[in-house]
């Protein structure tokens, strides 16, 4: 059953750490050993950072689990409630690469840090021992008690524009500043900072000198409550962190709570992916203005470029490909950018200016006078480099759109009830991204249809008007926006004639749009795709199973369309393992007494059936002497199991020993009333319908669910599965109206089941 080998091979950790809220964005990348104490992770981090220690932190991953220290940093005890950063290590709270933390140091001003594993791997000669910074991006000034990252963010602007405070007196020749941020900010000028600048070597020569705090016995990988697996990557994913809008937040509030795997998909090959994005001529713009920047262009003192530069980067840098039908004349684009005297005026620079800056495909200088290109630009020709440019841009510009709904304003703000719709109002413009995930490849998604039935609940008055005016608004600008990326078809619809005159629409100063329809293009779907991988859903692809655990094939098995695919996947997963290797892991993987668990134990037949076909109706079993060894081997990896007693695994062993005509000895009813319940707690919480559904499927190798479910009613409590009386009552309730007389043996069968327990 599930391994609880523990790994003794000293291995590293590759952590990418971002201080949250700042444009640009500040990163480090440091190498640390695997076995580095969450205490001895805070100390690599305040030397990254360049932070003083003087205030509280804590450590919290997506499942508010948190971690801190036990004294105050003046050496006090401390009551915290979180348990000790110094006992759990690194590789316990993330054992894979794609995993993530948060940590947040001065729990007064907030400074939000995201810990994301890039890598883990076998340690090198003198690596276990040592943390190393291997890269980052932007300086951070001597900013302790600033006030927070909005705070910081107001400070390096002001530096940008020259805007040097005035000390309010002067004390022993010692100036004295109005505020704290004013003292911060007149010593970044007396100290020449470079927000650009960041010495890597001078972090790594800082992070020799500390003695790194390490924890013993660190536990395998992979092995941990709450983290979901990625059947492409092979890596597993934390759940994402509910604080802040980030999408992975709204990935989380947007799917169905008890959902972690996303339908299957097909995608292009990475080469195709990064064709298409070449072809999103608004993306590749700010790309093409990155790279045209070089070494430095000269900026006006509101920070865009020279009229004269901008007109020269329209034609150098092709800006205008990205609306050739209104630029593409060069005559006609020449005169009209002639009469325009300011970059900010000039349409075709405008967008790609903007872009190109969120990007960091182009950096400003300290003093705000050039223009050069970004760490962050791409590589045209590294396919690559350009595909994780694009997600990266299209995450943070989605989050952006979709992380608030647009501010009312004026005195639409004072609209009685709508601070409290505000406040409960989910994520639907992004539920509706995700419900065209799911469609089939090409199919067009009724975008006004999903509104009507998503917004339903609204309030019928002037507030609940106005939230549903803002979903629009903000629909339409993200629609608007996927398109630009290359990750969108949309067919907005004109509203009926009269629409606009509508009298509750008329009260809130807005028009009613029509969203119309959308559909996701194979580069948007690879797109969103990665940003549920990295909210911890399971989003499998069809075709890249092969390494995958039986766990995510099982899992993913239940999302595929069609049962050729089903059967590829599994052909191709059995493929790359010997048989009784594939039955020893199928087994392991149905362990577990939840409903995500139970819903794996119904895909596993699709694969035992490759392993040892079931028994048909009028079959004799062949002689085990003339089987082929290596079924004889799955068969003996079945019995082992079935003799364990491990739920889930031991049943699904059993339950299949006796579907090839071999039960297991005495277990033939502990596999069947066992299953036959277990099959249908995979779909009670979904309510009359979904239990409905499922007695209607098979008979598949064997009888129909509900043909099993009347045969087998008056014993099924005897199966001791632990959710039995919940499911039997479910299945009860779905059948009140249609079998009264089942429905009754089923609630009697619930009743005896409580009584067992």
């Amino acid at each position: 059953m599930p391994s609880t080998e523990v790994s003794e091979r000293p291995t590293v950790h590759q952590l990418k750490i971002e201080l949250r809220g700042l444009r640009p964005p500040v990163w480090r990348r440091v190498r640390v050993p695997s076995r580095l104490s969450l205490g001895g992770l805070h100390e690599v981090i305040q030397v990254l950072f360049g932070w003083d220690g003087m205030h509280l932190h804590a450590f919290e991953d997506g499942r508010h689990a948190a971690w801190g220290p036990h004294r105050d940093p003046l050496g006090g005890a401390l009551d915290s409630g979180w348990d000790d950063e110094d006992g759990v290590a690194l590789a316990d709270v993330l054992p894979r690469a794609g995993g993530r933390l948060s940590y947040t140091y001065d729990l007064g001003d907030d400074w939000e840090h995201r810990i994301t594993v890039e890598e883990v791997r076998p340690a090198g000669p003198d690596e276990a021992g040592y943390a190393v910074c291997t890269g980052g991006r932007r300086a951070l000034p001597d900013c302790e008690d600033v006030g927070g990252v909005w705070a910081l963010q107001e400070l390096l602007e002001r530096y940008e524009a020259g805007e040097r405070p005035e000390p309010v007196t002067e004390e022993d020749g010692e100036p004295e500043y109005d505020s704290h941020a004013d003292y911060v900010l007149a010593r970044m000028f007396t100290t020449g900072f470079d927000p650009a600048r960041l010495d890597v070597a001078e972090l790594s020569g800082a992070l020799e000198r500390l003695p790194l705090v390490t924890v013993d016995g660190v536990s395998a990988a992979g092995e941990q409550d709450g983290r979901f697996p990625c059947p492409s990557c092979g890596e597993w994913h934390p759940l994402p962190d509910e604080d802040g809008a980030e999408l992975g937040d709204l990935i989380t509030e947007a799917l169905d709570p008890d959902s972690r795997v996303a339908p299957a998909i097909r995608l292009p090959d990475d080469a195709e992916l990064a064709r298409q994005v070449r072809g999103a001529e608004h993306f590749m713009a700010a790309v093409r203005l990155g790279h045209w920047c070089g070494a430095g262009r000269e900026l006006t003192p509101k920070g865009v470029l020279r009229p004269k530069l901008a007109r020269q980067a329209v034609e150098e840098a092709e800006l205008w490909r990205a609306a050739p039908d209104e630029w593409g004349d060069a005559a006609e684009r020449r005169r009209r950018l002639a009469g325009i005297r300011s970059a900010a005026d000039m349409e075709p620079v405008r967008d790609p200016w903007e872009w190109a800056l969120l990007a960091g495909f182009v950096e400003v200088s300290g003093d705000g006078k050039k223009a050069s290109s970004g760490d962050a630009l791409p590589d045209e020709q590294d396919d690559a480099a350009v595909l994780a440019a694009w997600q990266e841009t299209l995450a943070g510009t989605v989050a952006d759109v979709f992380a608030e709904l647009p501010e009312p304003v004026g005195m639409l703000r004072l609209m009685s009830g709508l601070d409290e719709l505000l406040a409960q109002a989910p994520p639907v413009g992004f539920g509706l991204l995700l419900h065209c995930y799911g469609l089939p490849e090409g199919e067009w998604a009724d975008a006004s249809a999903f509104f009507d039935e998503a917004l339903d609940d609204l309030p019928d008055d002037a507030a609940g008007e106005l939230l549903s005016a803002l979903y629009m608004v903000q629909w339409e600008e993200a629609a608007e926006l996927l398109v630009r990326f290359g990750a969108a078809e949309y067919r907005p619809e004109d509203s009926p004639p009269g629409d606009e005159q509508d009298g509750d629409w008329l009260l809130i100063g807005l028009s009613a749009p029509a969203p119309g329809r959308f559909r996701l293009t194979p580069l948007g779907r690879a797109g969103l795709r990665r940003l549920l991988v990295e909210a911890g859903v399971m989003a499998p692809v069809v075709g890249r199973m092969e390494r995958a655990e039986a766990a995510e094939l099982l899992a993913a098995l239940a999302t595929y369309r069609s049962a050729e695919e089903v059967r590829a996947e599994v052909v191709g997963w059995l493929a790359a393992r010997t048989p009784a290797d594939a039955a020893v892991q199928l087994v392991d993987a149905c362990g577990g007494t939840e409903g995500a668990d139970a819903l794996r134990r119904l895909m596993a037949p699709l694969v035992l059936e490759h392993l040892l076909p079931a028994q048909r109706p009028g079959e004799s079993d062949s002689p085990e002497d003339t089987e082929p060894d290596q079924r004889r081997r799955v068969r003996a990896v079945l019995r082992k199991a079935a003799a364990s007693g491990v739920p889930g695994c031991a049943h699904t062993a059993a339950s299949w020993l006796r579907r090839i005509g071999d039960p297991a000895e005495g277990q033939d009813a502990y596999g069947r009333e066992w299953m036959c319940l277990d099959g249908l707690y995979a779909y009670a919480d979904g309510g009359p319908e979904a239990v409905r559904a499922r007695l209607e499927q098979g008979p598949g190798a064997g009888r129909g669910c509900g043909e099993q479910v009347a045969e087998l009613a008056d014993d099924l409590w005897r199966a001791g599965h632990p959710h039995g009386e919940a499911v039997l009552t479910a299945v009860a309730d779905s059948l009140v109206h249609e079998d009264k007389q089942l429905a009754k043996r089923l609630r009697k069968a619930a009743f005896k089941a409580r009584s067992a327990t």
